[in-house]
């Protein structure tokens, strides 16, 4: 049941963190971090969108994810095989005791038989890295053209 109310209060953040994002004006002011590459991740409101897509993997081209909102949607040779929602933000939000790391991005796929973490090693308009936090390996996709 606590992992219900879990599931249900952090689909609810994630659904609105996604509408924000629809809705935000653009700012003309420059982010506090100048430093930040336009590759990696920051506020999570301006950037979830460069996710949206269909994201195939450099290890096994059968292999893709499709990303669309706060959905997270695995395919092998076309075939779906799980779809679930997902959350973005500065920690994994699986993990209630893990601590925040305002340098790094995470996304949360809330899975039924375990929810996963990945952070996010980097992030364009034609490559996804992502850290397995449950085993640390790297998982690497490039995006579809459509």
């Amino acid at each position: 049941m606590k992992n219900l109310k879990l599931f249900i209060f952090l689909a609810a953040i994630s659904i609105l963190f996604y509408s924000c994002s629809k809705n935000e004006k653009q700012s003309t002011t420059p982010d506090k971090d100048t430093t930040v590459k336009k590759e990696t991740v920051g506020d999570p409101l301006q950037k979830i969108s460069i996710l949206e897509g269909t994201w195939i993997s450099t290890d096994d081209a059968k292999y893709s994810v499709q990303v669309k909102g706060n959905t997270w949607l695995e395919l092998y040779d076309g075939e779906e095989l799980d779809k679930f929602f997902f959350g973005f933000g500065d920690t994994c939000l699986a993990n209630q005791d893990a601590k925040t790391n305002p340098n790094g991005k995470y996304i949360t796929v809330f899975d039924s038989d375990g929810n996963r973490c990945y952070y996010i090693i980097k992030v364009n308009d034609s490559k996804l890295e992502l850290s397995y936090m449950g085993r640390g390996n790297t998982l690497s996709y490039r995006k579809k053209n459509n």
